[in-house]
Formats: structure tokens, sequence, C-alpha cells
């Protein structure tokens, strides 16, 4: 149980982490960014959302084993 204690601490802060980042591209400041570096942060947003999903599959796998 502290192993699912550990991921879902990290699940929250990846969450945090890309609450933070989707509030970032709605303001002015993405706006004037590259479109380039826009592309990049939309992967990484994205890349993000599948590790937090990733971690939750691990959750439940370590569920399963209990």
């Amino acid at each position: 149980m502290e192993l699912i204690k550990k991921i879902l601490k990290e699940n929250a802060e990846v969450a945090g982490k890309m609450s933070r980042l989707q509030d970032f591209m709605k303001t002015k400041d993405y706006d004037r960014l590259s479109a380039k570096e826009q592309r990049l942060m939309i992967i990484q947003c994205n890349a993000m959302q599948v590790y937090a999903d990733v971690l939750l599959q691990r959750i439940d796998e370590i569920k399963e084993r209990l």
C-alpha cells in the first residue's frame, strides 16, 4: 500500500504541473511564443497526460495483485 501512496502522490504532482501548463497555455504569454514552442508545449502536455494515465494503470495492477 505504501507504493500505491507514492504513485498517487506522483500522479498528483504531475496533475498539478499539467494544470499549471494548461493554464499558461491560455495566456497572452503563450500566444507570444513561436509556433514551434507552442507545439512543443502541447506535446509536453500530452506526454504528461499519458504519464499520469500510466501511473493510474500501475495502481490498478498493484491492486489486482493484492
